[in-house]
């Protein structure tokens, strides 16, 4: 990456990653194969781009176009669907294939999204035993989701044990690469293929954790700064007990204990720009005391 990308800017400027994850409880995943534009899911068929819009219309839910790592010829025959549900102790992650965007349109329209959001999978879907690891590559977005999502994967020696694909922009260019495991709905940010292949096996590199998406931005930055007396991954409840503007106080549970974390929302010192188009600017982080 050249210097004044806003992935180096950042990283340049020790910008905080904690608390940055997207707040999403429900993860929608379309395959999208073939080039993408800066928002691939926009090129549905009127029916299933009205189911998906109608689905997305709710602040905790979120699509993602997903493509299989290495070539990407023109999409042709089934596509593979995925909806997960990210929770700190019921998460889930269902699949079915599609033939065709009127199939997708109907599969769509029959998602009880209410269902979902209250811990309910989806009937006639395949729950999946195993969870999957998306990393950004949507260059036409921002250069350095591609240029850092695909080094990433050029050095991964794990592909083949682990679900990998590529997806759309999941939030935050300049944490590139930028990574999502469902159904934890756990995102990572600037983290390399060496620290991934350590997240598999369930000890993920705090530096590297932006928050669980299940969790809004104090209580994500909480459960990370209750790590190791509730250590991260563990945690049954974050309840963020008071907030304002400037301070919270969030209460982090786990199998064996609790524990108060005192955070202040605090400007970082350093302006850098939200991503490679924009200006620098100071932004706001939730920060332990």
């Amino acid at each position: 990456l050249g210097v004044n990308s806003c992935a180096a800017l950042s990283q340049a400027s020790h910008e905080p990653l904690a608390g940055t994850a997207p707040h999403v409880a429900v993860w929608i995943c379309i395959e999208q194969e073939g080039a993408w534009g800066a928002h691939p899911l926009t090129g549905l068929g009127s029916g299933a781009g009205d189911a998906l819009a109608a689905l997305t219309d709710n602040d905790f839910v979120m699509a993602l176009a997903i493509r299989r790592v290495g070539r990407h010829p023109r999409a042709t025959g089934t596509r593979t669907v995925m909806i997960a549900r990210s929770d700190l102790t019921d998460a889930w992650l269902c699949t079915r294939d599609v033939d065709s965007d009127d199939q997708l349109a109907t599969v769509l329209g029959d998602v009880d999204l209410d269902a979902g959001m209250h811990g309910r999978a989806p009937s006639g879907w395949e729950r999946a035993t195993e969870s999957v690891t998306l990393i950004c590559t949507n260059g036409k977005r921002d250069v350095c989701c591609a240029i850092e999502g695909r080094r990433i994967i050029d050095e991964l020696s794990d592909l083949a044990e682990h679900h990998y694909w590529e997806c759309s922009h999941l939030g935050g260019h300049r944490y590139a690469p930028s990574v999502l495991l469902l159904p934890a709905g756990l995102v990572l940010g600037q983290i390399s293929a060496t620290e991934l292949m350590q997240t598999h096996t369930g000890n993920p590199p705090l530096a590297r954790v932006r928050g669980r998406s299940c969790l809004p931005a104090a209580a994500q930055a909480a459960e990370i700064a209750a790590d190791p007396q509730v250590p991260f991954g563990t945690a049954t409840a974050v309840t963020v007990e008071t907030i304002d503007e400037h301070r919270a106080t969030v209460q982090v549970h786990g199998l064996s204990g609790s524990t108060s974390i005192s955070l202040v929302h605090q400007a970082h010192s350093v302006p850098s720009p939200i991503s490679c188009e924009a200006v620098s600017q100071s932004r706001s982080h939730w920060l332990s005391l």
